[in-house]
Order: structure tokens, then C-alpha cells, then sequence
């Protein structure tokens, strides 16, 4: 695609591209540097100025004269205050770009020499050449032409107030003027603070407040970059300037001319997505728990309307009798029941005298019969005596007495066999028995003594529950708050280090613990335990943004913690070097980028350079060494030992919440043991207590009190001798049957009379409580007649179930039915009463559960207008849960599946699709470079270089793009929502992969990462002859040539003129650049980037100049005095 910048019709046209817009064609202008001047600008005090040639400039100079101060200038000049300066002058490499650390505008405009200490006092000053008494200032101006003879220059000027230290304070004038300029003019506007009006005076109009500004309008006169972003194209120039020392062509080619690629972004904004589908997610699920937090309050109801009902039943009945004080008042329920008792009395006096009558009648019977078999009785018995019936009378006797002492000893027997159930022993002999006795009054005395142990068996397997308990209850605590977040520190350490947070108001993720921020490399993942031994206690230290260091400790001192914490203020936003030697241990750690990481990074390889080893008798060969075991050495000291804790490592804890879960099947097993092992000493405790009883009771019994087969045996032989007896006589034998017959006919007539004598007098009680009964129920009836007080049908058949339930038949049984409805209306009173006070306390639970689920909402999400009154506050959260239940969720859940779709439909497919169109497109985009570079000869002239793309996607990329691409498939048709909720689960694991502070984002999403980039020499004829993949593995000449042949083809590329026959701005700043190369190299690579186009400004040192100045056409020499004041002195050229 072709689009047109600008609105004139010179303009140059542009196309698009994976890198941004380039242009389609030059216009042929080229603008080269003419000349810099400076004013007071490092050590050059004065006025200054250095011409270029149009070609090849060299600028030398002795180490420390001043060569790259004016190289620095050039950056002042023409980049952003976020660009340091040269880094080969510079001696600070950390700290923010230009900042206190490092040489920066105020530093140059004051000429700074060096630092002295101040007499007395430990605190260093900055020795200056100016501006240390009084103001001063300083200008830097740069002048380019080009062919059609036009001229343009640019200009920065700084005017510094004495002491100031913050470049803020500075006053700063930027400026650009079509045609040459001398910075003299500037001498008498600086008295003036270089205020608008003088500058205008001066012819100086085009002056811009912000750098943005500035930088606009030089590219845009100049022609610097494709269709405005010109600030990618000053980069490579300022990286180019730097000197970086790239080692591959790979980490070349990517830096200097693949820019950062759209899949980037596109990841960035599948994480927007992703969040803002998590966020209705929430909304869904925060919708989900209000509906099931409100969801009981139906039931609730249902369940105060039920009771009360119940109640107003019950009340209804009035069982406490009448209202308004009158307790003797009839109600509905004395009505019912004076009724049915009435009935049941009328009933009962009818009966009374029936069966009183009919009672009497049986006593006379009885009597007439009793006197007959008296009589008959008597004649026998004389029959007997007749003929010697007094010796089988006295063994009757006996063999009566027999009877009661065998049943005696049975109830001796089984009392003494239910003691000694316990324990579990027999006696069935007297030498049983004797040692039974022998055993009771040995446990007796020992007893005391097994006591005391059964009671410390039960102590100490109480002590074991306990242990035990706690240890679980440790365990869940910790699985419970390591859910909660993703760190693996302990549960005490992650909690204090919340109130840390709270007291300092900062969030915890703002105070990390070392070791959430490291991760072992998944292939020496068998060193984690050995790594977290080497780190020990600073892997728990907490870090601390110093910047911020002195209010945290304000906020934390009264805070009262039950753990101690170290922490530590360290400084945020250093660049992360992560170590590539996989031999020490930092080298086998992810450090997790963000504020802290490059402090971290830092960190470790300062204390922690540890040389990883397999074998403990490699230790002694290197200065620090760790071995696997976690032993770790230091020269002639070491340290070993601390094994079996858990790791603190690692980005996520999901290796921790495993081992957790074992140690809680572990703990849980070792309490149901624990439990077992107490249950089994209290029932060994109880059963100690049965054993003395047990032999208490048996101490208490001789031999003759059990034995059951001796008193069977004296039983046989007394009812043998009677049977003897009696077996002598016929006459006996059947006056002895005629006895027995009139004995049990007898008894049973007493027996008969006797019965018939109580139920005469039971009756004529009764019937004197019956008459008593019916007049005062009678009264009753009659007064609940005249007041018309009577039940309700439906009461009356309540009442009637009621009754039923309770067993009453409702008909007179025979001496029982008064007492049993007087007993089944008690039971019936006491069923109502029952129902009335289980259905208030049903009320009551009710309404409290709806005040407490009321609560629970409003707690969960409150809102002042609301009530949380069972009653009152009802109607509006039903409206809520039907709401939510009938529509909100409905929507939500539609709106997150749409989402969802949406998700995989729309970004993942671009981000799908983005990664496969990139690398393509980065093979497309080497053709340019490789159609620059073919016309240039390379080594001689039957040689050319190339670059080659080889994709190296690894495993890890596979999978990703594998999952990308599945997820990235639309499912068709309707699914279900346990289908959404897994994609939706699978998506959330691939999105954290490519989160910013995902340590896999940059190799997953970044698709300069999947492919390498190397360059080959090719002959004439196109046909490979060698390979470059390493820079620094050639000579000094060697490497110089590669660089300016691959970085020279770049940087025509990135300035938007691939196609054009020369670069429109042709100025390129090599800061002691070729200065490893011979003259023969050297002038290859000159030559290079003269062939190109370029216009080359080259600093390098004295001894490096014999191999440069055949090649350059303007040789300048910086020389600084005694004072330290540095100039240029043109020794070749004009």
C-alpha cells in the first residue's frame, strides 16, 4: 500500500510496512555537515569551531583531550536528554541517562575537570573551569549544506544561574535558522538570559519550547527518517555513534534494523482484552455469589409466614384459657374439651352401675364355690393322715426349699458371670474361683500404679492430638494463603509483610521478597534446594524502592510484629543484565523484570558469583563454588547443612501448594492415627475401671454362693426322695393327685372372689369421682353454651387428628377411658404447645438468618439506603435477587461468552496471524538490505555479502502457537458454559505467558526472537562461500568491515532511502571506531561507508591515526592545555 505525507506536491510518497512508513523514492538531495561550533561546552572555553570535510573527517587527540566531549556535543545537539553520552568517555554505566552519575549538560556547561575533597570534610566538590561564582553559559550549533547550496543550522544553547544543580532550572533555547550562523552573536544575549525578543532581534526566529518540536522540524529540513519518525533513524545514529559492542550478527542486525515488531503491541492489547473479559468475569461471578447469598431469603420467608401461621393456629385454640385476665373464660379448645369429657362421663356412669351390679353378683358366686372345695379339701387330707401322709408333707418341704436355694444361687451366678464379662474369664470350678480371688487381691494392690500409667497413656496420646492438630491446622493455613497470592515465602513472613505494606499505605506487590522475584531455569530445576541454601536469608529480604526508604521506615516503626523482617532500599529502574554463564548460579536463575530486577541482577553476581558443581572435590578450584547438596565454599570457609526446608523460589507456588497437599495427607493421617492411638487409651482407662469392679464383686462370693450344679444336685435329690415316698402307696399316690387338684381349684377361687371384691370397690369409687366430675363439667359445658363459645369445624377436626395421633380411639374402654382422655388431651395440649413454641422458635431463627443474610450482603456490598430490618427490608432485596437472577446474570453471562467469542474470534486470531505475517515479512524486508549490499564488493571485488533469515522457533514457541491457534478457533454453534469456563481457563494460562512481567513474553510474542539472522559472502554468481555468525570471533579489521557493511546497509534502510542512489543526510558520528583495524581494513571499511553514501566523522586516539588519515580528507587534533582547556587544531584539510 502507497500513501502520500504532506499536502505539497513535492512531498515524497510513502508505502507501509512491518516497520513503519518509508518512502517509495528520494528526491536526490543530500545535506552534509559544514561545520560545529561550540561555546564553553566541556572543557572548550570560548568560542570554537571544527569544519568537516564533505567526505571523511578524523578527529584524534591524546586520551582525556577532549575528542569525544566534542562528539558529545554532537548528541547534545541533535538527540533527546533520554540519549547518554558517549559511553567511551563516559565512566558512570548506571544510573538514569545524564543524570548526577554520568556526564551531563550541567557538567559540560560548568567544564567540569574533576572532583577534590574539601578540606575537613568527607563530602567531595566538583573542580569547574566557569561558572562555580557566577552564571554562565554555554552554545553548541551545528551547519549542514547541501548541493543546491542551501544551508541550514541548528542550535542549542543553555543558559545555568549559579548553584544550580537541577538541569530544570536551566534556561534552554532551541533553534534552527535556514542559513549560517555565527554563535558570537549570542555573547550579548546571554546577559539578557537569552530572552525571545533579543533572540528575534538577533535574526535567531525559529526557536521551539520542547525538543519534540526541534526534533520535528531538523528532520523534516534535513530528511532524516521515513515520513517523520525521525527519531528511529537519530537512534541508529546515536547507537551507531556509541560504538556498541555487538558480538553477533544476529544481536546486530536485530538491534540496528528490525524495530519492534506489531505483534508486540497486539499481545499488549490481548492482555487489555483478556483483562477487560476477567473484569466481567468478575462482574458475573460477584452477580453469582449475590444470588446465592440471597438465594435462602425465599425460604426464609416462607418459613416466618409458615411458623406464624402455625402460631396464630395454636393461639386461636386459646389453650391458656380465656383472654382479657380471665382465666376460667371458655375457649375454643375448654369447649372442645369439657365436651368430650361430659360425653365420655355420661358414658361412664352407664357402665359404672353395669359393671357394679354384675361385680357383686360374681363375689357371691365365688364364695358358694370357695365353700364347697374347702370341704372337700378337708376330707382328703384326713384320708391321708389315715394312711401316713406326714413324711411326704416334710419332703415336700424340703424339696420347696431346694427350689429357692437354686434359684438364689442362678441370680448369685449370672451377677457374677455380668462382672466378669470384662474380663473375659471363666469359673467353673472352686480352683477357678480360688484363683480368681488370688488374681483380685493382686490387681487391688498393684492398682494404684497401673492407674497412674493408663492416665499418662491417655496424657500423652492427648499431647500427640494436639501436636497433631496444630500441625494440620499450620498446614491449611499455609495451603490457604498460598492460594491467595503466587509467592512461595512463608505464610508468617507473606502476612507481615502485608501490614508492612498497609502501615507504609503501598501495596505488597510494591514490597517483594528476593525470592519471588528469582525462578530457576526449568533445566536446572534438581539445583533448586542447593540455589535457596546459597541465597539463605537474603532470598527473604524484602525490597524497598530507597527512594522511598526514609517514609517506609517512618510508617513501619510503631507496627508490632510477631516475625521479624529484613529489608532492604535498593534502587529501581536499572537495566537488567541477566547472566548468560550457565555455570553460576545467577546464570541458572530467571530474574523477574521490573523496578528491582536489575539491582538483582546486579546483586547476585556481586555476592553470589557461585561456580555450580557436581563433585565436592571440585570446590577447592574455584574462589566460590556450590555444590548440589547446597554445601557452598568460599577460599578457606564454607557452610553446609539446612536441607529438607521448602524453597521461597519462584514466580508462581504451584510446585509448593503440591508438596503441601502431600504434607497434609501426611498430617491428617498422623492425626486420624493420633486420634485412634487416645481412643484406645481412654477405652483401656474405662476398661480398667470395669476390671475393678469386676474383681471387687468377685472378692464379695465363696464357692457354695455360685455353684449352680451342686444346688441342681441337692434339688434332684430332695424332689428323688419325695417321688420315692410317694411312689410307695397307691392310696397316697391318688390322695396326693386329689390334694394337688382342690389346692389349685382353690386358689384360683380366691383368686376370682378376691378380683371380684376390688372391682366392687373400684366401681363404687369411681362412681363417686364420676358424679363429682359431671357436675363440674357439667357447669362448664353450660357456661361455654351461654357465651357461645364452641370450636370451628376445622379446629374440631385438628383436633380430632390430634387426638388420632396420640392413640386415642375415641371410645369408652372398659375402667380406662376417662383416664386415657384425660391423657391423651394432655398429650394433645402438650402437642399444641409444642407447635406454637417450635413455630416461634422457627420464627425467631428465621427471621434472624434473614437479618444475618441481609447483613452478609449488605456487608459484602453496601449501600446506606438499605435495611437490613427482616421485615422491612425484604421487598427491596427480593427486587435485587430476582433482578440479578432473572436478568443481570443472564446478560453478564452473555455478555462474557460474547466476549469470549470475541477473544478468540478477533484478537487471538490477529495475534495468530500477526506472528506468521512478521516473520515472513522479516525475510521480505532483508531484501532491500541485501540489494544495497549487492552492489557494494565485499573482501575484494569478486565477493558480495548477504543476510539469511533461519527460523529457530523452539519448542516452548511450538507449543505456544500450537495453543494459540487452537484457542484462536471460534467454536460453532451454541456451548455450553463448562465449555466456556475451560477455554476461558485455557486462555487465562496463554495470556499470563505473554504478560509484560512474564519472563516468557519477550521469546513467545517478540518475533525477532524466531529467527536468526547471519550473513554470508557469495560470490559474483550468487554461490555461498562462507558464513558470518560471530563478530567477534574475527580480526579487528575483519569485524570493522562486517559492522560497516551490515550496520551501513541498515542505516540506509532506516533512513528511508533503500532505493534512492545517496542517503539525504549523509553525516555519520564513529566514536574510536576501526581502531583495531589495519590500514588495508580500515580502508575497506571507509570505503564501505563511503560507498554507501555517507559522510563519515571518525574520532579515534593517536596511535590509531597512521591507519586512518590515508583515508580522510579533514584531519582535526584536539589538544588541552595545563588548565585543562581543550581545542581543535586542523592538521590536514580546510
Amino acid at each position: 500500500m502507497t500513501v502520500t505525507t504532506g499536502a505539497t506536491t513535492d512531498a515524497p510518497r510513502m508505502q507501509q510496512s512491518l516497520f513503519g512508513l518509508i518512502p517509495t523514492a528520494s528526491d536526490g538531495r543530500q545535506w552534509t555537515a559544514r561545520s560545529m561550533q561550540l561555546v564553553n561546552w566541556g572543557g572548550y572555553d570560548g568560542h570554537h569551531e571544527v569544519r568537516f570535510a564533505g567526505t571523511t573527517t578524523l578527529l584524534t587527540g591524546a586520551s582525556g583531550s577532549g575528542k569525544s566531549t566534542l562528539l558529545d556535543a554532537y548528541i547534545a545537539l541533535m538527540m533527546s536528554h533520554t540519549t547518554p553520552f558517549n559511553g567511551a568517555s563516559n565512566g558512570a554505566t548506571s544510573g538514569r541517562a545524564r543524570g548526577q552519575e554520568q556526564r551531563n549538560v550541567l557538567s559540560y556547561v560548568r567544564g567540569k575537570l574533576d572532583e577534590q575533597r574539601t578540606p575537613g570534610s568527607a563530602a567531595a566538590k566538583d573542580r569547574v573551569l566557569r561558572g562555580e561564582s557566577a552564571d554562565t553559559w554555554a552554545a553548541v550549533a551545528m551547519t549542514w549544506s547541501s548541493q543546491a547550496g542551501e544551508r541550514l543550522t541548528a542550535l542549542r544553547a543553555w543558559y545555568v544561574p549559579r548553584g544550580v544543580q537541577r538541569s530544570d532550572a536551566v534556561v534552554a533555547v532551541r533553534a534552527v535558522v535556514d542559513d549560517d550562523l555565527d554563535l558570537h552573536v549570542l555573547e550579548p544575549l546571554a546577559a539578557q538570559r537569552f530572552a525571545r525578543p533579543g533572540l528575534t532581534a538577533a535574526g535567531i526566529t525559529a526557536v521551539f519550547d520542547t525538543d519534540k518540536a526541534f526534533a520535528a522540524r531538523l528532520h523534516s529540513a534535513l530528511g532524516i527518517g521515513a515520513a517523520g519518525d525521525g527519531d528511529k533513524a537519530v537512534q541508529l545514529l546515536g547507537r551507531i555513534q556509541a560504538g556498541q559492542q555487538i558480538t553477533t550478527v544476529d544481536a546486530l542486525y536485530k538491534a540496528l534494523v528490525l524495530e519492534e515488531p506489531e505483534t508486540i503491541r497486539v499481545a499488549e492489547r490481548v492482555v487489555e482484552h483478556f483483562d477487560e473479559l476477567s473484569q466481567v468475569r468478575d462482574e458475573m461471578e460477584t452477580a453469582q455469589r449475590q444470588v446465592d447469598v440471597l438465594r435462602p431469603m425465599t425460604e426464609h420467608r416462607t418459613a416466618i409466614d409458615a411458623a406464624a401461621a402455625v402460631r396464630r393456629t395454636v393461639d386461636e385454640l386459646g389453650l391458656d384459657g380465656g383472654q382479657d385476665g380471665d382465666d376460667h373464660r371458655p375457649t375454643p379448645f375448654t369447649a372442645w374439651r369439657d365436651r368430650t369429657q361430659l360425653d365420655l362421663l355420661r358414658d361412664a356412669e352407664t357402665r359404672n352401675r353395669t359393671q357394679h351390679k354384675a361385680a357383686v353378683e360374681r363375689v357371691a358366686v365365688a364364695e358358694d364355690r370357695i365353700g364347697a372345695a374347702e370341704g372337700e379339701l378337708e376330707q382328703v387330707r384326713a384320708d391321708q393322715r389315715r394312711n401316713g401322709g406326714d413324711a411326704v408333707e416334710a419332703a415336700e418341704r424340703d424339696a420347696h426349699d431346694a427350689e429357692r436355694r437354686l434359684a438364689a444361687v442362678r441370680r448369685a451366678r449370672a451377677e457374677l458371670e455380668g462382672h466378669l464379662a470384662p474380663l473375659e474369664r471363666e469359673v467353673a470350678s472352686r480352683r477357678d474361683l480360688d484363683r480368681l480371688h488370688t488374681d483380685a487381691r493382686r490387681y487391688r494392690d498393684d492398682r494404684e500404679a497401673l492407674v497412674d500409667s493408663l492416665s499418662e497413656a491417655v496424657v500423652e496420646a492427648s499431647d500427640r492430638v494436639r501436636t497433631a492438630e496444630r500441625a494440620v491446622a499450620d498446614l491449611e493455613r499455609e495451603e490457604a494463603s498460598l492460594r491467595e497470592r503466587r509467592g512461595n515465602v512463608p505464610r508468617e513472613l507473606h502476612e507481615a509483610r502485608v501490614a508492612l505494606a498497609e502501615a507504609a499505605g503501598t501495596a505488597p506487590e510494591d514490597l517483594p521478597f528476593v525470592g519471588e522475584l528469582l525462578e530457576v531455569r526449568g533445566e536446572y530445576e534438581p539445583w533448586r534446594d542447593a540455589i535457596g541454601l546459597a541465597l539463605g536469608g537474603f532470598a527473604l529480604t524484602v525490597l524497598v524502592d530507597e527512594a522511598r526508604l526514609g517514609g517506609f521506615r517512618a510508617a513501619i516503626d510503631r507496627l508490632d510484629l510477631r516475625v521479624r523482617v529484613r529489608f532492604e532500599g535498593v534502587p529501581t529502574g536499572l537495566p537488567l543484565h541477566e547472566e548468560t554463564d550457565r555455570a553460576l548460579l545467577g546464570g541458572r536463575l530467571e530474574v523477574k523484570a521490573g523496578p528491582f530486577g536489575g539491582w538483582l541482577a546486579d546483586r547476585l553476581a556481586d555476592r553470589f558469583a557461585y561456580v555450580c558443581v557436581d563433585d565436592a572435590a571440585e570446590l577447592a578450584r574455584h574462589d566460590r563454588a556450590l555444590t548440589r547438596s547446597g554445601q557452598t565454599s568460599e577460599g578457606r570457609r564454607g557452610a553446609h547443612g539446612g536441607q529438607g526446608r521448602a524453597s521461597v523460589l519462584g514466580f508462581s507456588n504451584h510446585r509448593r501448594l503440591a508438596a503441601l497437599e502431600t504434607d497434609l495427607e501426611a498430617a491428617r493421617e498422623e492425626l486420624r492415627l493420633a486420634g485412634d492411638s487416645l481412643g484406645g487409651a481412654r477405652l483401656r482407662q474405662r476398661g480398667e475401671a470395669d476390671h475393678f469392679v469386676a474383681y471387687s464383686q468377685a472378692l464379695r462370693v465363696e464357692w457354695d454362693d455360685v455353684d449352680v450344679a451342686g444346688a441342681q444336685a441337692r434339688l434332684d435329690e430332695r424332689r428323688g426322695r419325695l417321688e420315692t415316698l410317694v411312689a410307695g402307696s397307691d392310696v397316697l399316690r391318688a390322695l396326693k393327685a386329689d390334694e394337688d387338684e382342690l389346692k389349685a381349684r382353690l386358689e384360683e377361687l380366691y383368686r376370682e372372689r378376691a378380683g371380684a371384691q376390688n372391682r366392687v370397690t373400684e366401681l363404687a369409687a369411681a362412681w363417686e369421682q364420676i358424679t363429682d366430675q359431671v357436675d363440674q363439667v357439667a357447669d362448664a359445658v353450660d357456661a361455654a353454651d351461654d357465651r357461645g363459645v364452641a370450636p370451628t369445624p376445622a379446629q374440631e377436626r385438628r383436633l380430632a387428628d390430634l387426638m388420632t395421633q396420640v392413640g386415642w380411639s375415641g371410645a369408652a374402654v372398659e375402667g380406662a377411658g376417662l383416664a386415657d382422655l384425660t391423657t391423651a388431651v394432655a398429650a394433645v395440649e402438650r402437642e399444641l404447645r409444642h407447635e406454637r413454641d417450635a413455630a416461634e422458635e422457627t420464627e425467631r431463627t428465621a427471621r434472624a438468618a434473614l437479618r444475618t443474610l441481609f447483613e452478609r450482603f449488605d456487608d459484602a456490598w453496601p449501600d446506606p439506603n438499605r435495611s437490613t430490618d427482616p421485615d422491612a427490608a425484604f421487598a427491596d432485596h427480593l427486587r435485587i435477587f430476582e433482578e440479578l437472577e432473572f436478568a443481570q446474570l443472564y446478560r453478564l453471562r452473555d455478555k462474557w461468552s460474547a466476549h469470549l467469542r470475541q477473544m478468540s474470534g478477533d484478537q487471538l486470531t490477529r495475534l495468530n496471524n500477526g506472528i506468521a505475517q512478521a516473520v515472513a515479512e522479516i525475510r521480505d524486508r532483508m531484501e532491500p538490505v541485501n540489494t544495497i549490499l549487492a552492489d557494494l564488493p565485499f573482501r575484494d571485488g569478486e565477493h558480495r555479502l548477504r543476510i539469511t533469515a533461519t527460523p529457530v522457533e523452539g519448542q516452548d514457541v511450538a507449543s505456544f502457537r500450537r495453543q494459540l491457534r487452537e484457542l484462536a478457533t471460534t467454536p460453532a454453534g451454541d456451548v455450553p458454559m463448562s465449555e466456556h469456563e475451560r477455554r476461558y481457563a485455557r486462555t487465562a494460562r496463554l495470556v499470563d505467558r505473554i504478560r509484560p512481567d512474564s519472563p516468557e513474553r519477550r521469546r513467545l510474542v517478540d518475533v525477532r526472537d524466531h529467527v536468526r539472522i547471519s550473513a554470508e559472502c557469495v560470490d559474483l554468481a550468487g554461490n555461498h562461500v562462507s558464513v558470518y555468525d560471530h563478530i567477534a570471533g574475527k580480526s579487528g579489521g575483519e569485524s570493522q568491515e562486517l559492522v560497516a557493511f551490515i550496520v551501513g546497509a541498515a542505516l540506509r534502510y532506516q533512513l528511508g532511502d533503500a532505493g534512492a542512489e545517496r542517503p539525504r543526510y549523509a553525516p555519520v558520528f564513529l566514536d574510536e571506531a576501526f581502531i583495531k583495524a589495519d590500514a588495508r581494513f580500515a580502508g575497506r571499511a571507509v570505503g564501505a561507508w563511503r560507498g554507501l553514501g555517507f559522510q563519515l566523522i571518525v574520532g579515534a586516539p593517536l596511535d590509531k591515526v597512521s591507519a586512518l588519515e590515508p583515508h580522510a580528507d579533514v584531519v582535526v587534533q584536539v589538544v588541552k592545555d595545563a588548565t585543562g582547556r581543550s581545542r581543535p587544531v586542523t592538521l590536514v584539510g580546510a
